[in-house]
């Protein structure tokens, strides 16, 4: 099992952005989606493409397909491999809250390393717990929420779990 927290997702990323899907097409292997951008979040994906193109995985991967729908707008996250910039994560902006948004532009700190129990993962019992976490590290607590925990450094300069918005 691997989990990633948005903010992880956020980090490994060279792109964040919203765009509206206006066309796609299917090519042996991937998906090939037309764009208009939004908003940039992170990275600058209007000056890295010459058209409005990012591409997808198609049905033969192994985490499965990457499908986006016509006239959807989305938050996508995306790296730039082998030339194209490519789809990691995504999800219909009619899921993103404004507290979501204000996560990613002012909490998420990618400096801060986020560590998961691998015990935890599993469904183990509450008392096996992480090592304490370095100055550079976040623990995510036994009790978290995906949608509204993040990481980033206090006034310390030390990374510190923090939570902002609902969890629904």
């Amino acid at each position: 099992m691997f989990i990633m927290t948005d903010q992880q997702d956020y980090c490994y990323a060279d792109f964040a952005f919203e765009a509206e899907v206006k066309s796609k097409d299917y090519t042996v292997g991937y998906y090939k989606y037309e764009i208009y951008i939004h908003t940039v979040y992170k990275g600058d994906i209007k000056e890295k493409l010459a058209t409005d193109t990012i591409y997808g995985e198609g049905p033969f991967f192994s985490c499965g397909p990457q499908i986006l729908n016509v006239s959807t707008t989305y938050l996508i996250y995306a790296k730039e491999r082998d030339g194209k910039v490519k789809i990691e994560n995504y999800k219909p902006m009619d899921g993103v809250s404004d507290d979501d948004i204000k996560r990613m532009t002012t909490k998420y700190d990618c400096s801060c390393k986020i560590r998961f129990s691998d015990a935890q993962l599993i469904g183990a019992p509450d008392g096996l717990i992480l090592p304490e976490a370095n100055e550079n590290e976040c623990n995510v607590p036994n009790k978290w929420c995906y949608r509204n925990g993040f990481c980033q450094r206090n006034d310390e300069g030390r990374c510190t779990w923090g939570e902002l918005g609902s969890c629904n």
